[in-house]
């Protein structure tokens, strides 16, 4: 399959199912004969988000729990939990000491349900000045209309590549700013309307297929509490595409579009592109009127022009920073359907807007493909999975060749509590490397049935081929029958090759112990792809020893790999200190070679380190490659704990 498209919602006109193309991960099957799968009846805590507002929009701030009345289909539920968010406007006397771009604190910051903002720039429908502005205001609202505990994500659309979340929810909200700076791709440019003929078709299949891609996207934020605030940065569709008597599919589908966001509380807020140039146009060509719509039927608000941010970014954050959270007790089904929410206020004079209801969650084997996906990368990125709070495990990244292919290691430990807890029935293990920019640039995966295997713990490992850069690495356990995962994360980069010199890559901690059962993820895709190749010592008397040492530890083992190239009999020095990373004290350490293993122009050894009296604390090891002909340098670190 292809490589580098960006993850969780990936988009190919001529690919049918392509979401993770091009990252090698199996496409989900769906299964003609599922065993019934027994959930516990279990009392949960459900969560409601509630605006309050008097008859002039303005909103309502001194409401108690108890002037609140909450319906769950039908049935008067007893409300015992209550929250209460109100944005404090400054008064006359402190408003000019504020500056321009800062917010006054909101009166409770600590909530169950903090809001959510979802970013979405659609560059098909936009050019290049639209590209401009909607980026401008985009992070014109980050910096001045959210506060810390705001989760934001970030996402785009293009035919080229689909929809796109270049950043999912994060309270970080720099690698927010930064996923939007470096968003370079060229814009489709604003529909002036096709006459005719296959060119007209081809514009209408494009356009259907951008509205059934963000309608299922809608889909999967019914699963997240509370209010998703979509802002959606687009010169939006022409009336007469939306309107055209022979064919209403675009309508109807941007119908159900909009009521699939209002199902899941999910109002989009709308910000033409094309601005008031619109107005200047035939009514026919012009795309507000696809906004408005969707806006209207998703409970959110239409905005004529991108270039007054500032104004619209002030109402948004007064429309969605003032609200309550009322959490009352249900038994918890697994039946998938939708419960409607009615909420009442008995003072006199108030206008409530609460989410409409929420789904039931339905047993894994019966979702969708598609929120299989999102749910695989919900766990691999996010930085708290709003699908479950998934297990632990470690997880090295090793840069470990200078040449295209095999040139990064994968390994992970899975000790048997973790394994227990997923399930060892009907797994899957999917080790994905990301960009930056949280590209797919390579992934690779495999179903294990654990219960039929005697092992306590399981070694997975890839071994993969990615291009110079930065990277975040993951792999992940998953059961494919329940969902339940964990994940092991690690950040490594892949440098650019050098024509001569040294070159140290980083070292692998070791301890004694006898070959582990390795678990092969990436399969027979080159020759390197043995862990034992790469690292021979795994396959004598020595294991990974996965970031922790005991207290009292006086040695260390160490796996090194490193390659001379385009040097004649090259000559290398090693030396190595210890950091304590609290204090930033090094300690030079002694350190001898008890074994070497050429390949190549690669050179494996094995070293035993000696080290001071450690207390409790994190560390790290600094190793420093000399090539003495050439005087080439070259250094890596391993990280690890003392307990």
């Amino acid at each position: 399959m292809k490589k580098g498209f960006l993850f969780v919602i990936l988009l190919s006109v001529l690919t049918a199912y392509p979401f993770l193309e091009g990252s090698k991960i199996r496409p989900f099957q769906e299964k003609t004969e599922q065993a019934t799968l027994q959930h516990e009846v279990a009392v949960v805590m459900k969560l409601v988000q509630v605006f309050v507002t008097d008859k002039k929009g303005n909103p309502v701030t001194d409401l108690t729990k108890e002037d609140f009345i909450l319906y769950d289909n039908g049935k008067l539920q007893t409300i015992t939990d209550f929250e209460k968010h109100i944005l404090e406007k400054p008064d006359a006397k402190t408003e000019e000491a504020l500056s321009e771009t800062e917010l006054p604190p909101p009166q409770d910051t600590s909530s169950r349900l903090n809001r959510k903002f979802f970013l979405l720039l659609d560059i098909e429908r936009n050019d290049g000045l639209g590209m401009i502005k909607s980026k401008k205001a985009a992070l014109h609202f980050i910096e001045t209309q959210t506060f810390p505990s705001d989760e934001i994500a970030f996402l785009t659309y293009s035919s080229r590549s689909g929809l796109v979340v270049r950043e999912y929810l994060t309270t970080d909200h720099d690698k927010v700013t930064s996923a939007i700076n470096k968003t370079r791709e060229l814009p489709g440019g604003i529909d002036t309307g096709v006459t005719g003929g296959e060119a007209r078709e081809l514009l209408k299949r494009q356009i259907l297929l951008y509205l059934e891609e963000i309608r299922k996207f809608a889909k999967s934020l019914r699963y997240i509490p509370g209010f998703k605030n979509i802002i959606l940065f687009s010169s939006g569709i022409n009336r007469n595409l939306v309107y055209d008597n022979s064919d209403p599919s675009i309508r109807f589908e941007l119908e159900g579009l909009s009521k699939e966001l209002s199902s899941s509380s999910s109002p989009v807020y709308t910000v033409n592109t094309e601005g008031i140039k619109a107005l200047a146009k035939n009514h026919g060509l012009r795309g507000d009127h696809s906004l408005m719509m969707l806006s209207d039927l998703s409970g959110g608000k239409y905005y004529v022009d991108v270039a007054r941010y500032e104004q619209f970014s002030e109402e948004i954050q007064d429309i969605t920073s003032n609200y309550y959270v009322l959490g009352y007790y249900v038994n918890e089904e697994w039946d998938g359907k939708f419960h409607e929410i009615k909420v009442k206020v008995t003072r006199k004079g108030c206008e409530v807007h609460a989410q409409g209801g929420y789904y039931n969650p339905e047993p894994f084997p019966k979702f969708t493909r598609f929120e299989k996906n999102l749910h695989l990368l919900d766990l691999a990125l996010s930085e708290k999975p709003h699908y479950q709070d998934p297990l632990h495990f470690s997880l090295s990244a090793l840069p470990c060749s200078q040449k295209k292919n095999a040139n990064i290691a994968l390994i992970a430990a899975i000790p048997q509590d973790v394994i227990e807890e997923v399930g060892e029935e009907e797994c899957e293990i999917v080790a994905i490397v990301f960009s930056e920019e949280n590209e797919i640039v390579e992934s690779h995966d495999q179903e294990i049935d654990l219960s039929k295997t005697p092992l306590k713990n399981i070694y997975p490992y890839a071994i993969l081929s990615v291009p110079p850069g930065q990277y975040k690495c993951r792999i992940i356990m998953r059961n494919l029958r329940t969902g339940r995962g964990a994940v092991g994360a690690s950040a490594t980069a892949i440098p650019e090759p050098i024509e001569s010199g040294i070159r140290l890559f980083p070292p692998l901690l070791l301890a004694p112990g006898e070959k582990l059962p390795y678990l092969n993820l990436s399969g027979k895709m080159f020759e390197d792809s043995s862990l034992v190749r790469l690292y021979p010592f795994l396959g004598e008397k020595y294991v990974p020893l996965f970031g922790e040492a005991e207290q009292g530890i006086s040695k260390v083992y160490l796996g090194l790999r490193y390659s001379t190239d385009g040097i004649q009999e090259p000559e290398a020095k090693i030396t190595a200190r210890l950091i304590d990373r609290e204090s930033r004290k090094k300690y030079p350490l002694t350190h001898s070679i008890l074994s070497t293993n050429a390949q190549e122009d690669t050179v494996i050894l094995i070293l035993e380190l000696h080290l001071p009296e450690l207390k409790p604390g994190e560390y790290s090891l600094e190793m420093i490659a000399q090539e003495t002909k050439s005087q080439s340098r070259s250094e890596a670190i391993a990280h690890f704990k003392v307990r």
